[in-house]
């Protein structure tokens, strides 16, 4: 049976990462501009998505984390964390 190989992952820091999803999420509409904190983590790396007191009420809160979820598995397909 023929394996098919995956190609490698680029690797980026934890910082780089949640650097990335930040900037994906602050372009949904409705994306608070201050107080949106994206934390990477673990290996396998996961993502969380919090929002501080300094984003105000949001009003879009399910629709940005729906949107938070897509970003972050499409970049885990793509990148490793940096240990």
């Amino acid at each position: 049976m023929m394996e098919i190989s995956q190609p490698a992952k680029e690797t980026k820091t934890a910082e780089e990462l949640a650097a990335m999803i930040h900037e994906d999420l602050s372009k949904v509409d409705g994306c608070p501009k201050a107080g949106v904190n994206v934390t990477v983590y673990g290996l396998p790396w996961n993502a969380m998505l919090m929002f501080g007191a300094a984003a105000g009420p949001v009003r879009n809160k399910a629709e940005l984390q729906a949107f938070f979820e897509i970003i972050t598995e499409r970049l885990q397909r793509l990148y490793d964390v940096e240990l």
